[in-house]
């Protein structure tokens, strides 16, 4: 074989240096690829290492502005994102492609969550109640008895469970599936209710339940609450939202005959409700359960259990975030928050 001159193996060398791959190098001078690759690894400390896969068709410019999009929203699916850098970079890439641009921007897909519709009005509602208890202190929010009613089911899962097998493992196992029976195994409705000082008295209502049925659960519960946890009655401040049955005639007029001060609640703000964590840690808890209550009282007992075990520091823990949730609120010119 011909021996390449000094000048064919330092101009190989100096371009080598300069980052061009072996192969761009070996075609350019019209030497073997062999040759180029023994050049770079004699003297590889002085080389960079050679660049994997072939160059993006899309510029880094345009992969930030499509991380952006996604983060802002204006763009939701892979699909717009595949029509954003068409338009942009007149290329076609992969809807992989656009997944792994968005990785490499540390933007990821997490599922929606279902709220409620906020509307201009109700909007105004919430930013007004937020700006009216803006500077109400840890100790203000412990005068209010936070209360709600959550539906909880004898056969089913509240949130996501996982599991784990390796991949090449097809065949399902029992611990693999969630089981279900048809109806739902029957289901019920709690109504409870919080406070500062500890958690307060729940009970299960029917499903039908109306005006006089809730103010004999309010005569029942409330107070019995507020006297067990020596809560100054001139000060306590009842919570409720505004179903139809909380702001009827009949429950109002029990309310103020008995002298309760009632907070004026924003419609349509579950967020701003602590208990709605208690509902959830209530639920994570009987997800817990490895096999289904047999039957419904069985299943009420459970949720006594673990209602009446719910940690003190969990309860003044969501009591010390209500100043932020306001905050967020008018952070949020009255839409909905994370909470």
């Amino acid at each position: 074989m011909k021996k390449k001159s000094n000048s064919i193996l330092q101009s190989a060398l100096i371009k080598l240096q300069h980052g061009e791959s072996c192969r761009n190098v070996a075609k350019e001078l019209k030497i073997s690829i062999t040759t180029t690759q023994r050049i770079r690894n004699r003297n590889k400390e002085n080389i960079p290492p050679p660049k994997k896969g072939r160059p993006s068709k899309v510029t880094k410019a345009s992969r930030k502005v499509l991380a952006r999009e996604f983060d802002t929203g204006q763009l939701e699916t892979i699909e717009e994102g595949q029509e954003f850098v068409e338009s942009n970079d007149k290329v076609q890439v992969h809807g992989k492609t656009i997944k792994r641009y968005l990785a490499s921007e540390n933007v990821k897909a997490y599922v929606k969550q279902k709220r409620p519709e906020v509307t201009d009005d109700q909007r105004k509602a919430r930013l007004k109640f937020a700006r009216e208890h803006l500077h109400w202190t840890v100790q203000d929010w412990a005068n209010v008895m936070f209360s709600d009613e959550t539906m909880i089911y004898r056969v089913g899962y509240h949130g996501r469970k996982y599991y784990y097998k390796k991949k090449d493992r097809d065949i399902p196992r029992p611990h693999q599936t969630i089981n279900r029976k048809q109806g739902g195994g029957g289901r019920m409705l709690i109504w409870g209710c919080m406070t500062y000082y500890g958690i307060g008295d729940a009970c299960w209502v029917p499903f039908n339940t109306n005006s006089v049925l809730y103010v004999e659960i309010l005569q029942d519960y409330i107070f019995n609450s507020v006297d067990y946890y020596n809560m100054d009655r001139t000060k306590f401040i009842f919570q409720q939202d505004n179903t139809s049955v909380h702001k009827s005639h009949t429950t109002m007029n029990y309310l103020r005959q008995a002298a309760i001060q009632t907070m004026v609640w924003p419609v349509n703000s579950p967020d701003l409700n602590p208990i709605e964590l208690v509902w959830s840690y209530v639920k994570s808890k009987l997800s817990q359960y490895k096999d289904s209550p047999k039957d419904l009282d069985d299943l009420w007992e459970r949720y006594q259990d673990i209602w009446n075990e719910i940690p003190m520091e969990y309860i003044r823990k969501l009591y010390e975030g209500m100043p932020s949730r306001m905050k967020e609120v008018i952070k949020n010119r009255g839409g909905l928050i994370k909470y």
